[in-house]
């Protein structure tokens, strides 16, 4: 089996990234990362195709999701373990292939998606992003949020995307 992946679930990312926001809201805590919202879309993705065929995706420790994201990251490709119960007590074993070929424009879509969900969470904001800052400021903010994304976005692309959103915020405190 094989698969290529050209663009990612952005609504089950968008949704994906709402859960852990909620989440992290109700427990007050720092929980919501990038790369493990995308490597859990991912995953999802991943799962849907090979059930289709009655394959489960084996567990993926946090070396293999390491990998899973240098994958995406690096537009390459990643083998994963599959698993099928036969009967009772027999399984079938197999991997599967799965290629990343995404653009740039696709990646930077994902980010921002992934940064206004985050900006429109005033709590998490405050408790995870802003609490370290001594100073809030457009710039600062935008190198921030730079680090949150891997880099996909350029401070500059953030500044241009979001410098509304985050004024407001800086604003309204």
């Amino acid at each position: 089996m094989y698969i290529v992946l050209r663009e990612l679930d952005k609504e089950k990312f968008r949704k994906n990234v709402i859960t852990w926001l909620d989440a992290d809201n109700v427990i007050e805590s720092c929980y919501t990362d990038f790369k493990y919202i995308l490597t859990e879309t991912i995953i999802q993705m991943i799962s849907e195709t090979v059930e289709k065929d009655d394959w489960n995706l084996q567990y993926f420790n946090d070396k293999e999701l390491e990998k899973l994201f240098k994958a995406f990251m690096e537009n390459s490709k990643i083998t994963v373990q599959l698993v099928k119960q036969i009967n009772e007590i027999n399984y079938a074993f197999d991997e599967i292939i799965v290629e990343f070929d995404l653009s740039e424009f696709e990646k930077k879509e994902i980010a921002e998606i992934y940064l206004d969900n985050i900006l429109n969470e005033c709590q998490y904001l405050e408790r995870c992003i802003f609490d370290s800052l001594e100073e809030k400021n457009v710039d600062l903010i935008a190198e921030l949020l730079n680090d949150q994304t891997y880099q996909i976005l350029s401070p500059e692309e953030i500044k241009n995307k979001f410098k509304s959103k985050i004024e407001k915020i800086i604003n309204n405190e």
